[in-house]
């Protein structure tokens, strides 16, 4: 009886020990591995690579999980796909980004490659209310991803032939962002601007999705309404993605592709924009500050650009030396006017006053008196020039950094 009963045992637990196995089984199987490896099992088997890109924590991510265990997702993608998964912040991961040059939009991610490892096809699961649906979803992508002529790597050309299907733009809005093509997605979002033209369809679902994840302009007409009418938006979506919306697009667009064509105007716009979106006047000016002098720079307005500087110091903002050193350095590179080399003196008492103790003798401080001579000698004040580039190479030697660009200011002085 004994030895029965131990029997009955052990059997027991080799079934729940297999139990997993027979699971997994049942979905898709997933090849463990790095990159190389997974190529090499594709091109063994010739086929294609399917890749689930997913984030620890992700509530997304773990809604798909049991999907992918579903016995009729593993039958469609197991004879199909050499499958691999990888978590977004792994070492995998980035050696992946750094291969396919890509970025993650959102997770889940689906990406399709080919045996050789080319980006074949790009897909975000959308969840279900349905089991079912939701198993069906996720079929759908992988049926995508094996017809040629629907796959992602082909809607650049259906956009320049005139495809303007709602969804076609928000899913060729998420493969350029995940491209990172910037230009393309600006094409793209003047095309979504054109077919979200009605306030409700502005402030519905899709209308607020475009705006959280696509909208890279700040002149772009959805763009425009979401900042004129936050209100609204505040009253149908928490607050915080009203908030994080809005600074996305805001950043996207001080550092995007159309960033060096921004009007002062229409930068200055953007200052007050974070302004009503709650950020604090100091905060929104210190964000916007290097881009304001940019545009004034870019429209031969030194003045202005001295003016702005001058006017942002007296605000009660915080300037460190190191901003200072920057930002003189800037002038001297930038200006197209001298009415700007009055004030750095000034500037240089300031950047030196806000230096601390333990700076007095670092690179820092050695490039703010750098900076105050190359404006001295464009003031024709050799002499000062010379004793300021002095004191710089002094305080370089003694902090023991690269000695070459004094040294180098220095020589050009003695040869005036």
């Amino acid at each position: 009886m004994r030895i029965k009963v131990h029997f009955l045992l052990i059997l027991l637990f080799a079934v729940h020990s297999l139990l997993p196995l027979f699971g997994q089984t049942n979905g898709i199987r997933f090849n463990q591995g790095d990159l190389q490896k997974i190529k090499s099992l594709a091109k063994g088997a010739k086929k294609p690579i399917f890749l689930e890109i997913y984030l620890n924590g992700c509530p997304h991510c773990e809604a798909i999980k049991p999907i992918l265990a579903e016995k009729e997702v593993g039958n469609f993608y197991n004879p199909r796909f050499i499958n691999w998964k990888v978590e977004a912040n792994s070492a995998e991961s980035k050696a992946l980004q750094k291969s396919l040059e890509i970025t993650y939009p959102e997770f889940p991610m689906f990406i399709f490659l080919d045996a050789e490892g080319k980006l074949i096809h790009f897909a975000t699961p959308s969840e279900r209310s349905s089991k079912q649906d939701f198993v069906e979803e996720v079929i759908s992508h992988g049926k995508i991803a094996l017809n040629p002529s629907l796959r992602t790597e082909t809607y650049a050309e259906r956009f320049k032939k005139g495809e303007r299907d709602l969804m076609f733009l928000i899913n060729f809005g998420k493969y350029a962002k995940m491209r990172k093509d910037n230009q393309q997605l600006l094409a793209i979002n003047d095309a979504l601007a054109q077919i979200i033209t009605q306030p409700s369809d502005m402030t519905s679902q899709a209308g607020f999705y475009v705006l959280q994840r696509l909208v890279n302009d700040y002149e772009n007409p959805l763009a425009q309404y979401f900042f004129n009418h936050l209100d609204e938006f505040r009253a149908k979506y928490p607050a915080k993605d009203v908030q994080e919306t809005g600074e996305s697009i805001l950043y996207q667009s001080l550092y995007g592709p159309k960033a060096d064509t921004y009007s002062v105007k229409l930068i200055q716009q953007m200052r007050e924009s974070m302004e009503k979106l709650g950020v604090s006047p100091q905060a929104a000016a210190s964000r916007t500050l290097l881009k304001e002098l940019e545009a004034y720079f870019r429209s031969q307005n030194t003045l202005g650009a001295v003016k702005r500087f001058n006017e942002y110091r007296k605000s009660g903002v915080t300037v460190g030396a190191a901003d200072y050193a920057y930002l003189m350095r800037y002038f001297n590179e930038k200006a197209t006017e001298s009415v700007y080399l009055p004030e750095m003196p000034l500037w240089a008492v300031d950047a030196l006053n806000a230096v601390s103790t333990q700076e007095q003798t670092s690179a820092l401080v050695a490039d703010i008196y750098l900076e105050l001579s190359v404006a001295y000698q464009k003031m024709n004040k050799k002499e000062m020039a010379i004793s300021s580039i002095q004191k710089g190479l002094e305080i370089a030697k003694h902090a023991k950094v690269d000695t070459k660009k004094y040294e180098a200011q220095l020589q050009k002085l003695k040869m005036l």
